[in-house]
């Protein structure tokens, strides 16, 4: 009796603390995906569609050429729906061993703001402020995000990155920030072109 209750009880921890063990802590805690749950941007909300037909229209800004971007201006609607969505996409694709292309929506109601940013970017430098270091950054709704700091010797930098796990980020040039800024105006001009 004695021997069967001791078994019992031994067999009971093992089964407890395997039962136990499969728990995570908190360090095994994260997000269960890297997409959010909801989309940000209309373009992204008809991305996303199902069961309906989507028809997308796109222009590739190629006039000016910036290394690692590509800009396309967008629209998109469905059929059956007078409802359209516009913007542009930015796509940013890094080199390397491994090259990695992620992407960003933008609204057409986010390019103006996005162009006065730019603006505004382009103008900070240490003057700006009292330490001699600086970094300034802009970021849209649909993940697209602009900095602009203090290198140590070379001057000032300009960094554009995409996506929200999976980041794609090319360096720029201020020079290359005018080129952008030129880009995202035209596919402006293309989506006004259209209405």
């Amino acid at each position: 009796m004695i021997l069967r209750t001791i078994l019992f009880l031994t067999l009971m921890l093992f089964c407890c603390g395997a039962a136990l063990a499969q728990r995570p802590g908190p360090q095994f805690w994260r997000k269960l995906g890297c997409e959010p749950f909801e989309p940000r941007t209309k373009l992204e909300a008809f991305e996303d569609s199902y069961g309906t037909v989507i028809i997308k229209g796109f222009t590739r800004i190629t006039t000016i050429e910036l290394r690692g971007v590509r800009i396309d201006a967008v629209e998109i609607r469905q059929t059956g729906i007078t409802f359209l969505a516009k913007g542009i996409v930015v796509v940013l694709r890094e080199g390397g061993e491994r090259p990695n292309e992620n992407r960003a929506f933008v609204d057409y109601e986010e390019l103006d703001p996005l162009l006065n940013a730019i603006d505004v970017l382009a103008r900070v430098d240490e003057t700006t402020t009292k330490h001699p270091g600086f970094e300034a950054r802009y970021l849209t709704k649909g993940d697209l995000e602009l900095s602009v700091f203090r290198q140590t010797r070379s001057g000032t930098a300009v960094t554009l990155r995409t996506g929200l796990c999976d980041y794609a980020t090319v360096t720029l040039t201020l020079d290359d920030l005018a080129k952008l800024k030129a880009m995202i105006q035209e596919a402006k001009t293309r989506l006004d072109d259209i209405r």
